[in-house]
């Protein structure tokens, strides 16, 4: 009976320090990225793209599901026109990015989280030939990963990587293919 209380206390004990390594990740945090992006664009076979940068921001809440794993819940919203290459005397370009995003990870450590991603994507395609421009709202998907480390209990540091799919989208009369891969550096703070 006494061994049975000691490995009963024993284990109470150390569960919630176990736990403790998903639990450093939940709750609500909010981040800003610096994000570096390469925008593509297929039209009638022919492709091009180019490079653009901008600012993500995002808010999020997380979920620790056990000892181990954490479930986000997360809205980003991207500034800049980010050019995606030119066909012909047509410039592509994507702005006003925004991703509803879920976001399953994995606890390393009591400070270093390994993070998927899965977004619903929605941005406007801007098409621009001579004076003339065409806008078109644009959605898809994306996947990502990205590792997120605790720089103390509140303040964090982010690395990600996304890829996003648009759906094929016509404008200014061309059907056009979008795509884009984006790199982010960001730091945060989990409330």
């Amino acid at each position: 009976m006494k061994r049975a209380l000691l490995i009963a206390a024993s284990l109470a004990l150390a569960a919630p320090q176990v736990f403790a390594q998903a639990k450093s990740f939940e709750g609500f945090s909010l981040g800003a990225n610096a994000e570096m992006a390469r925008s593509t664009t297929e039209v009638a076979g022919a492709s091009d793209s180019g490079n653009g940068s901008g600012l993500g921001l995002q808010a999020q809440y997380a979920f620790a599901l056990g000892p181990k794993f954490v479930l986000g819940l997360g809205l980003t919203a991207s500034n800049g026109n980010r050019n995606a290459g030119t066909l012909g005397a047509t410039e592509f370009s994507t702005k006003d990015g925004t991703s509803l995003d879920l976001l399953p990870g994995f606890a390393i450590s009591e400070s270093l989280l390994i993070y998927g991603k899965v977004s619903a994507l929605s941005a406007t395609r801007v098409a621009k030939t001579g004076g003339a421009e065409s806008t078109a709202s644009i959605d898809g998907t994306g996947v990502g990963l990205g590792l997120r480390g605790m720089l103390d209990k509140n303040l964090f540091f982010q690395v990600g990587y996304d890829e996003n799919r648009f759906n094929d989208k016509t404008i200014g009369g061309l059907t056009v293919k979008p795509g884009s891969s984006i790199f982010s550096l960001g730091v945060g703070y989990k409330f």
